[in-house]
């Protein structure tokens, strides 16, 4: 399956998108030939409104066949961008709202979230031991949130963005490995790794089994950019080969931030035909 990301909605509506702009969203997907497409709540005074409007979008995607492949809490980055928000229980009491919203998605299973680059306050002095507190916290909210998503039904996928505490594929490995974890899994956001220095081709096979969803995006390796897979310098083949030989069943989402509202159709037509073509050959 081809699908996107929420890039594609806000793409199209910015980032103050509503319940109403995605279903109108669905409408584009169809006519290009799309059948997924990843929920969002870009901020979190939106999540009132996709509690009480969500049914809505649900039968518009069932009226469409469009299928809800995953939902990404992006608000949340709040609860991980520096001391005071880790430290704190914030984002707990969102999360449980959320999985209420997806809930209403029946074939949505994984809930994504994104780790914000982390920031220490100017000037502010962390020695070692101080250092490790924050990792250990981190972890442990990690588990929380892993506990909320999974006792609700859902897995959890972390989306790491550049600059993170977690310290990209590697911290999510060490992760797994000290905790014992078995549940919490990895949105191969293509952007975010390539933009890291990832080895990017290694990765579904480093993490085999615990992809839950794709960002698929292109870039040079050096910014954080968005583009359409084929015009950055990420080795699409030796990705695409791999997660297919690797296990990975789901979708394969784009996610491209198209610079003008004009542009979005055509740059997710490019994107759909360039993964196909490889895909193809798998």
């Amino acid at each position: 399956m081809i699908g996107v990301s929420p890039a594609f909605f806000f793409s199209l509506y910015s980032t103050d998108f509503t319940v109403k702009d995605y279903i109108r969203g669905l409408r584009v997907l169809q006519s290009l030939g799309i059948e997924g497409y990843q929920l969002e709540v870009f901020k979190a005074d939106r999540l009132d409104e996709w509690e009480k409007e969500g049914a809505s979008l649900v039968q518009c995607g069932r009226d469409l066949d469009v299928t809800a492949t995953q939902f990404v809490a992006h608000f949340l980055l709040s609860a991980t961008k520096d001391s005071d928000s880790l430290m704190s229980d914030d984002g707990y009491e969102q999360m449980r709202r959320v999985t209420g919203v997806v809930s209403q998605f029946a074939e949505c299973k994984t809930i994504t979230l994104p780790l914000s680059p982390f920031a220490l306050p100017k000037g502010y002095t962390l020695e070692s031991d101080g250092y490790q507190r924050l990792c250990d916290r981190l972890v442990e909210k990690l588990l929380a949130f892993d506990e909320i998503v999974r006792t609700s039904g859902f897995r959890l996928a972390l989306e790491i963005v550049p600059g993170s505490l977690l310290g990209g594929t590697e911290g999510l490995m060490r992760l797994i490995r000290e905790t014992g974890n078995e549940t919490i899994g990895y949105n191969f956001d293509t952007g975010h790794a390539h933009s890291s220095k990832e080895c990017i081709a290694t990765l579904p096979g480093k993490l085999a089994g615990r992809v839950y969803g794709t960002h698929l995006k292109d870039n040079f390796g050096f910014e954080n950019f968005a583009l359409p897979p084929g015009r950055g310098s990420i080795p699409w083949e030796s990705v695409i080969h791999n997660l297919t030989a690797c296990g990975y069943t789901g979708s394969f989402d784009l996610e491209i931030a198209s610079k003008h509202p004009s542009e979005v159709v055509n740059d997710y037509t490019e994107g759909k035909s360039f993964i196909e073509k490889i895909l193809i050959t798998t």
